[in-house]
């Protein structure tokens, strides 16, 4: 093969890489505002601990100015509620992920002991495999030594972070050691498309809170509800992310499944938990 026909070679991956990607991003959203109407009742998992918190916080008077604001961030009625909201927000996007895979409020709901099993070993592993490269990382490193360090904890992080969506949507391909190897790209793809996800709704959510300060009650009500709607929505797109992002399956080879034909592949009766690579 001559040098040219290499360099159109690599052009024409990494054109269907970006392509992939962008595909990708769209089928997070697609399915991210599918969950509003197919999973209403996961989503609630998101919405009601985010709803609850709200109406503690117009109790306590919280929306009335930005100095009553800031004087009550920490207000540990506010906070009792904060920790079951945020509980219930990760809660939220893993059963997304989950649903999109088993397709059955049910069964997202009942998750098998040997599935818990398995993602919860993979956090412990995963965390606890990761630390020493975060503990060495907050001691003053010179740029030289801290940033491979940055970046061999966040493959370590990616790569377990894939075992763990892969084994929580109970996608048998993924294995720990394929997680580590083979799909350590998928890794970049599922942190891209979470972002994409995570970065526009958050500063909507943020910009909500924002504008309800100071308004007259009816208005700071009718905007909470938007807002705990809109929570849910929010774990959609990120849980949506996940699942897209596993369940394609960027390999250093290509696509497990090319973000194109992930719908497809979802509405297939037979399903199966192993797919054959296809070049991008």
């Amino acid at each position: 093969m001559s040098d040219r026909s290499e360099r159109l070679g690599i052009g024409r991956r990494i054109v269907g890489a970006i392509l992939g990607m962008g595909r990708a991003i769209v089928e997070t959203y697609r399915l991210g505002g599918r969950a509003v109407k197919a999973a209403p009742l996961v989503l609630a998992i998101a919405v009601v601990p985010e709803f609850l918190q709200h109406i503690a916080e117009i109790h306590l008077g919280m929306f009335v100015s930005v100095e009553q604001f800031r004087a009550l961030a920490n207000d540990p009625l506010r906070w009792g509620f904060g920790y079951v909201k945020i509980a219930g927000f990760v809660i939220g996007i893993l059963a997304v992920a989950r649903f999109w895979s088993v397709r059955s409020v049910r069964r997202t709901l009942l998750v098998a002991p040997m599935t818990f099993v398995r993602v919860v070993v993979g956090l412990v592993v995963g965390l606890a495999v990761a630390s020493p490269f975060m503990w060495l990382d907050k001691h003053g490193l010179p740029p030289a030594i801290a940033v491979p360090l940055q970046i061999v904890s966040g493959i370590i992080q990616g790569g377990f972070l894939i075992y763990v969506v892969g084994a929580l949507i109970e996608d048998a391909s993924v294995t720990p050691k394929r997680a580590m190897t083979s799909l350590l790209p998928a890794g970049i793809v599922l942190s891209v498309l979470a972002a994409v996800a995570f970065g526009p709704a958050q500063a909507l959510h943020m910009a909500n809170h924002k504008l309800a300060l100071g308004q007259p009650l009816p208005i700071v009500w009718a905007l909470m509800v938007f807002d705990a709607l809109w929570v849910g929505l929010f774990a959609a797109l990120v849980g949506s992310a996940l699942f897209v992002g596993v369940r394609t399956g960027l390999t250093w080879k290509g696509w497990t499944v090319h973000p194109r034909d992930l719908d497809a592949t979802m509405e297939r009766a037979d399903d199966a938990p192993r797919f054959e690579i296809q070049t991008a």
